[in-house]
């Protein structure tokens, strides 16, 4: 069994936690697409045939079940791996989404749990974890912005807290002695592809600007950047920028390397690249 655990050795193996979620079977299928080798840690191995479109849904598919608030279940998928990404997150429900009335959070999947607790055990086990020599490994975070707004309409859902969490899973990362990408999305919805202009910016910029002509990007654009991100390690790393989009006037990002390019800033090699960087 280790040898299949440690197998592929030629090529990357790439581990996507949430990966039955709904960004999280997004990034997993975009990865695939890339060439890597894919691993998806799921909760339950029913939801994964059902959503990553496996035969057996076990280990000889690389669909490892655990539970990234515990350690002790994370090992064997971790064991051997180049890169985690993680898409897992807090879950909350609202009477009235559309104006955030009445929301609160899931049981246990509170930002202090997910955003925080459960991207420390993560980043841990996976540092823990046999496999190639840490300067060779990296993390993949999908984050979100308003992290420099202290008090903001998100943190105050259910009192939770939800931007303060993320930035200690952040600040926990980046201080994990481990490459990184952190991608800060200032929302996600749904839809195809390439079809709107993804902005670029730092300390909430993205989101904050006065131009109502600002939207979420959508989880399939997000999946694009982290397989990017995953695809390009070497290119990528030390990067964490906020990311958000266009509505309605813009050029589709087609390209996502022009979003990295934006994200460095002149102290990293930035490459002007036409994108828009707010």
């Amino acid at each position: 069994m280790m040898s299949m655990l440690f197998c592929c050795a030629d090529g990357r193996v790439v581990l996507v936690t949430g990966a039955t979620g709904r960004t999280g079977s997004l990034v997993y299928a975009a990865l695939k697409k890339e060439g890597l080798t894919v691993r998806a840690l799921v909760r339950d191995a029913a939801k994964a045939k059902e959503v990553l479109n496996c035969s057996k849904c076990d280990e000889r598919d690389s669909i490892f079940v655990g539970d990234v608030k515990n350690a002790s279940t994370l090992a064997r998928a971790m064991s051997g791996v180049d890169e985690l990404v993680i898409t897992t997150g807090p879950a909350y429900k609202c009477k009235i989404p559309s104006v955030f009335i009445g929301c609160h959070y899931y049981k246990g999947a509170e930002p202090k749990t997910m955003s925080w607790l459960a991207v420390k055990t993560q980043v841990s086990a996976f540092l823990a974890s046999p496999g190639p020599a840490l300067k060779e490994r990296k993390v993949t975070l999908l984050s979100n912005t308003q992290t420099t707004q202290p008090n903001n309409l998100l943190d105050k859902i259910d009192d939770a807290h939800g931007c303060f969490y993320a930035l200690q899973g952040e600040t926990f990362l980046m201080s994990a002695g481990v490459s990184f990408t952190i991608i800060k999305a200032n929302g996600l919805g749904d839809g195809d592809a390439a079809q709107k202009e993804i902005v670029v910016g730092h300390d909430d910029q993205a989101w904050s600007s006065s131009d109502p002509n600002y939207i979420y990007i959508r989880r399939s654009d997000v999946a694009r950047l982290i397989a990017y991100a995953s695809a390009h390690a070497e290119k990528t790393k030390g990067l964490r920028f906020d990311v958000t989009s266009k509505m309605f006037f813009g050029t589709p990002t087609s390209d996502v390397a022009t979003v990295f390019d934006a994200a460095r800033y002149p102290w990293q090699d930035h490459v002007s690249s036409g994108i828009t960087l707010v």
